[in-house]
């Protein structure tokens, strides 16, 4: 995310109305540069452990823990693939069918393929950042069911990406 700061939208403004704006530009900026600490944390701590990271970036490994944390869960969500069943709600599937007119299993199956077309550009370490099971009890009472779906946490970027090519393809129709 970048903040961009157009102070002629402040000059029309009275004294105290650009002195309020320019208090809620800090707040902006300062919620930026924490979101990127905490997305620097997280991802030292993935590629070389958590007690590394936190010598690398010289605070606790208790702290970057903290951090990744705090990452991980202001990443979007979405569920995994599951076809021929009912599709389990998330906030994108909810967005694209409501911004495109899609039903849910259209909007779920090209948010899908264009995760998957990202992951093979990318990686998966680059675009996906964590799969948690959706029912984690069915892994103890039957590891090897086929049935186990998962919530799979993904880059904003690669939300933003997911938007921009669906975008596009409603543009082309």
């Amino acid at each position: 995310m970048t903040l961009t700061i157009n102070w002629d939208d402040h000059d029309g403004l009275s004294p105290r109305e650009r002195y309020d704006a320019a208090g809620t530009l800090i707040d902006e900026a300062k919620a930026l540069v924490a979101a990127r600490r905490a997305r620097i944390a997280h991802d030292l701590a993935q590629e070389h452990g958590a007690q590394e990271a936190a010598q690398i970036l010289g605070i606790s490994d208790k702290r970057v823990y903290e951090l990744a944390a705090r990452y991980r869960k202001s990443q979007p969500v979405i569920a995994s693939n599951n076809p021929g069943r009912s599709i389990t709600t998330y906030d994108l599937l909810d967005e694209v069918t409501e911004k495109y007119g899609m039903g849910r299993r259209e909007a779920h199956e090209a948010i899908h393929a264009t995760l998957e077309q990202l992951i093979d550009l990318d990686g998966r370490d680059a675009v996906v950042i964590d799969e948690q099971p959706m029912r984690p009890e069915l892994l103890k009472a039957n590891p090897h069911d086929v049935d186990v779906y998962y919530w799979i946490t993904i880059r904003e970027e690669a939300a933003e990406t997911i938007r921009e090519q669906l975008e596009a393809s409603a543009s082309m129709e």
